[in-house]
């Protein structure tokens, strides 16, 4: 026969070791996540101490730029005071203007009239000169006319009958101061013998006379 009080210590043994289990299991769980966030705290903080050294560097690096700078900063005005001054030459300055007195402004308007009269006398002298040449000119045309008109004309019948009319009563040969007697009336070489015909002594030879008129034309008397 079996004793009935040991059957209900193991029948209540067995279902606290079933409960337990479950427990068991959940406090393991709790565990092992607490593990991983201190697991993950730990790296999170190695992690954060692998970086502060570049920072750093960075910051060195950054502090080596800024002191380049300055340095290079402090050796500009060197260069600047020993580079040359440009100065605009559109834009003349004041100060090293040329100022004109007025008297300078007197003799500068003085020469500028004298040169406009002297300009002025220039041009007049040019248009007299040729006026002048022009007048030369027409007048050199006109004698050239007249000279072929007086070749061309004929021996005057007038002159022809008048000299037919006179008398010569002698001459006198002495040189260049011959005369001839006509018509009562001494004449000279060049003298006008008849102003209204135009006729004048030419030659005076012992056997004849010449005698020519405006026009060029020659007539001849024989003693």
């Amino acid at each position: 026969m079996s004793d009935p009080g040991s059957a209900p210590a193991t029948s209540t043994g067995s279902p606290s070791l079933s409960g337990a289990k479950p427990m068991l299991f959940i406090g393991l769980l709790i565990a092992v996540a607490v593990l991983i966030g201190l697991v993950g705290g730990l790296s999170v903080v190695l992690f954060k101490g692998d970086d502060s050294p570049p920072v750093a560097s960075q910051t060195a690096g950054a502090s080596q730029e800024t002191s380049a700078q300055a340095g290079s900063t402090a050796s500009t005005p060197e260069k600047s005071a020993t580079a040359p001054e440009v100065i605009n030459p559109a834009v003349p300055s004041t100060e090293t203007a040329p100022t004109v007195s007025p008297m300078e402004r007197e003799s500068s308007s003085a020469v500028v009239e004298e040169l406009r009269k002297a300009r002025e006398a220039a041009e007049a002298k040019a248009a007299a000169e040729a006026e002048a040449a022009l007048a030369e000119a027409k007048a050199a045309e006109e004698a050239a006319e007249e000279a072929a008109a007086r070749a061309a004309a004929e021996p005057s019948q007038e002159i022809i009958d008048w000299l037919a009319r006179a008398q010569i009563s002698g001459v006198k040969l002495s040189g260049t101061n011959s005369k001839v007697i006509l018509n009562g009336e001494s004449y000279a070489v060049g003298e006008f013998v008849n102003f209204a015909l135009g006729l004048k002594v030419m030659v005076i030879q012992e056997k004849r006379i010449l005698f020519v008129d405006e026009n060029g034309k020659k007539y001849m008397k024989r003693l």
